[in-house]
């Protein structure tokens, strides 16, 4: 392992957001960013495989931002969450460059050896990490915190992902499908996703869905990942996820009022 490179290609950078259209304002609650671009290599040959991690994560300032940073770090966002049973109070600056060192990290450690016994295969060997984030209006109250994710881990193709998480910008509480709906939605959520898919894919019933791959086990379920507006629900299902890869991401919005009968 003595050939591994290390390379931070920038640094760690602090990036004001204030005039970007795609960062939520509050009164009393202002976004910055941190933007990490990191990358190591297994080897010193400009053909060795790399791992690139670039991170832009927004974080909040002001009123409750410990509150809401904290809940943020600990929902998902980042991929493996390694600090969701770190029970202090935690910095956004100092958790994304300790997450892109731990990640680079594994890496060496899990790829280093495959690598020097299989130098005939170096490009199977490269991953990427990249993960842009934004903050919106949702509603009263309500911050919408989205993560455009891209994954490749050396297969025939990458894997893009949007990753929301919706917080009470006041109190830093993450929204979670209980806090939407009343008990005994989900058999009247899951026909009405079934209902939204069916006319999309131009099919009639649940079985034409799993003719085209959607939804292929029956197995239908609502995803806690979704969107929450003052009049609108998006349901979010990242590629890969119920359907072939070819269909990519996959959204189901619904007006308020077209499920207001379970709705909170």
């Amino acid at each position: 392992m003595r050939n591994i490179v290390w390379a931070f290609l920038g640094g760690m950078l602090l990036c004001a957001c204030g005039g970007d259209k795609a960062t939520a304002r509050f009164g009393g609650v202002e976004f910055d960013s941190v933007v990490i671009d990191s990358m190591v290599s297994l080897g010193k040959s400009k053909d060795a495989p790399k791992c690139e991690v670039k991170l832009s994560i927004q974080y909040a300032k002001g009123d409750k931002a410990q509150q809401l940073n904290d809940t943020l770090l600990r929902s998902g966002i980042l991929v493996p969450d390694y600090f969701s049973m770190n029970n202090g109070k935690l910095d956004v600056r100092q958790v994304a460059d300790s997450f892109v060192c731990k990640y680079l990290s594994d890496y060496v450690r899990d790829y280093g050896k495959l690598y020097q016994e299989d130098t005939e295969h170096g490009a199977s060997y490269n991953c990427q990490y990249f993960v842009r984030t934004e903050t919106r209006n949702g509603g009263d109250n309500v911050l919408n915190y989205i993560a455009h994710v891209y994954l490749f881990g050396g297969g025939e193709h990458g894997i893009t992902q949007t990753i929301v998480r919706n917080f009470n910008v006041k109190t830093g509480h993450l929204y979670t499908l209980d806090d939407v709906f009343v008990s005994g939605y989900e058999a009247f959520v899951k026909e009405k996703i079934i209902d939204k898919l069916a006319e999309k894919y131009d099919v009639k019933s649940l079985d034409g869905l799993r003719e085209k791959f959607i939804f292929a086990d029956g197995n239908v379920y609502i995803t806690d990942n979704f969107i929450l507006d003052d009049d609108r629900l998006t349901f979010i299902y990242c590629e890969d996820e119920i359907a072939p890869h070819d269909l990519g991401e996959i959204r189901v919005e619904f007006d308020k009022g077209d499920l207001k009968k379970y709705m909170r």
